[in-house]
């Protein structure tokens, strides 16, 4: 079977089966605003001004450490001048996601909404982190990475939210068999929680190489694209299950393929090396609630 086919059959699975949310609405505004020619710094500021969350995360990162500017920020116009339009649509991504997906909910047998969102913010540091040290991410901008490991298993909170019985029952059969969630949903469903994340990523015109990750980020030997991205996330992910940050409870960690390590660059002395830094820029994030 082609790529292009595989990917039409997934499409049509997810679609079928599971009903993905709509695009936020700050986010069908910026593409609608960015697809003109003619828009100004001022024209995507006003869009953004009127989503307090989405302000409230560019001002924050245009006045980080990375842009390293010798005056603060407080303007949104003059950040959205100074981040662009592509990385402002990123941003105001994550805080869209975390209004449609971020109600805090109680724990559900093996779904704990708050540990999932601590896994994802985890997996997002620690993409960062290991990215920002190693010269095959040099071109990437360190939110991309953030994003990229945040969103990489947003299939799964959908899967919960759209069709809760089937995935929890998936969940229980993979803690009492110890097999693993991947090979269960797929037994179950057809496709993957990575399988739903990606569809959701493409139905939301998101960057091509980030729905390619997160379709890829349990086999990044198979991502026939991105395989670099893939891998991060995929490393990303195991260290936040190893460091007690697991995204369902009770069920067995994924299996670690250790050629992720010369994918990203980073051999495995430097990531432990580096897991204190995670560590503490983790301990310094915000959870959506």
């Amino acid at each position: 079977m082609s790529q292009a086919a595989g990917q039409t059959n997934i499409l049509g699975l997810v679609n079928n089966t599971i009903e993905l949310p709509t695009m936020p609405e700050v986010l069908l505004k910026l593409n609608d605003v960015m697809s003109n020619p003619e828009t100004s710094a001022d024209d995507v500021a006003k869009v953004v001004a009127k989503d307090p969350a989405v302000a409230t995360n560019i001002l924050r990162i245009v006045n980080s450490a990375y842009y390293g500017l010798q005056v603060r920020v407080s303007s949104v116009t003059l950040a959205v001048s100074v981040m662009g339009f592509n990385m402002t649509k990123k941003v105001a991504l994550k805080a869209a996601v975390f209004s449609v997906f971020g109600k805090r909910r109680d724990k559900i047998q093996h779904f704990d909404p708050a540990s999932f969102w601590k896994h994802s913010i985890f997996t997002g540091t620690a993409a960062r982190v290991l990215g920002s040290q190693s010269a095959l991410f040099a071109d990437s901008h360190p939110e991309d990475l953030y994003i990229a490991g945040l969103l990489h298993d947003i299939g799964k909170i959908i899967m919960m939210e759209k069709s809760c019985p089937r995935y929890l029952a998936a969940l229980r059969k993979a803690a009492q068999t110890r097999r693993t969630e991947l090979e269960v949903e797929h037994e179950d469903f057809g496709f993957t929680h990575a399988d739903v994340g990606s569809v959701l990523a493409i139905k939301w015109f998101l960057p091509e190489d980030l729905a390619i990750a997160i379709r890829y980020h349990h086999a990044p030997a198979k991502d026939p694209f991105h395989r670099s991205l893939s891998s991060l996330i995929h490393l990303a992910d195991q260290l936040a299950w190893s460091a007690g940050n697991p995204s369902t409870v009770g069920t067995p960690v994924p299996q670690l393929d250790h050629e992720v390590y010369d994918q990203v660059g980073l051999d495995p002395a430097r990531v432990e090396e580096l897991l204190p830094q995670v560590q503490e820029d983790f301990a310094a994030s915000d959870l959506p609630w």
